[in-house]
């Protein structure tokens, strides 16, 4: 899924593409070796664990098409293994409740669970995640290219965008669906945007104009707020799944359970002198 964050910035000495990376940064959704280990924080899934050790599955082998799993939820099993212990048994369809034949809880993660830790204090299991954590990769325009200043770009129209979060398994798969830069950058674009030139930077004062005056792309589904405005984990506004934070909210000047089109314009009433970039990102 892609949305858009228009990413708001001073006006200062840092090139224009560093100050948008360093600006996402601490948003980077990941585990440990993703992220900074001081980034993280204990995710707790115990819960999710013992469903799943209660839980009835069907586990159905299908020749070229894989296993097919009939019981919810399934994301945490360890497929792999559970095909190993099916050819052991010598089985095509395998009914169980893995209560049943593992009874203790912690055999039954190690054999059958994947990517997840045991907190060393509590016990619980669960993973180490960054909690401000919005997403995997983004790109300056992207999928929204040129939203921020009122167009897109005609259809057909594909290059890769030079200011991202970098490569990525996932990007490369949809390559094809990510956006395009300003054409001021040219085939080779240079690391520094020409901020006055690129499609995807607006000034937030004609930001403000523009929300003032109805125009629907002064609006996106979250602005991030300057680098030290607020703690980080309230600099993210978003509008979906639910508008958040409600810190932020109030620090903006305004009451819990103001539409969204009053939190962005109050946002930009804040930071009138500053830059914004349009940038699209996956969760």
């Amino acid at each position: 899924m892609f949305a858009s964050v228009y990413v708001i910035l001073p006006v200062s000495d840092l090139a224009p593409a560093e100050a948008i990376r360093a600006s996402l940064a601490p948003f980077q959704r990941g585990g440990k070796g993703d992220v900074p280990d001081d980034w993280l924080a204990f995710h707790d899934e115990t819960a999710e664990v013992r469903t799943i050790h209660l839980t009835e599955f069907i586990f159905t082998r299908e020749e070229g098409r894989g296993t097919r799993i009939e019981g919810e939820p399934h994301w945490h099993l360890d497929i792999g293994a559970i095909n190993d212990e099916m050819a052991r048994r010598g089985l095509q369809r395998w009914q169980v409740r893995f209560t049943d034949f593992e009874p203790d809880l912690d055999a039954f993660v190690k054999a059958y669970v994947r990517d997840m830790d045991r907190h060393p204090a509590t016990g619980g299991y669960g993973r180490w995640l960054n909690p401000l954590g919005r997403w995997d990769w983004w790109d300056l325009g992207g999928r929204f290219d040129g939203r921020i200043i009122g167009e897109r770009r005609r259809p057909g129209v594909r290059r890769t965008a030079s200011v991202s979060s970098g490569p990525d398994t996932g990007r490369t798969i949809l390559v094809n669906v990510t956006g395009v830069l300003a054409d001021a950058l040219g085939s080779e674009p240079p690391e520094e945007v020409v901020v006055e030139a690129d499609a995807n930077i607006e000034m937030v004062s004609r930001l403000a104009e523009d929300g003032q005056a109805g125009v629907t792309s002064a609006f996106p589904g979250a602005i991030l707020l300057p680098p030290g405005a607020v703690d980080d984990r309230l600099r993210w506004l978003q509008a979906w799944p639910r508008i958040e934070p409600e810190e932020t909210i109030s620090w903006l000047g305004l009451p819990n359970g103001a539409d969204w089109g009053a939190i962005v314009s109050a946002a930009y009433r804040r930071f009138p002198e500053h830059w914004a970039a349009g940038v699209a990102y996956h969760l």
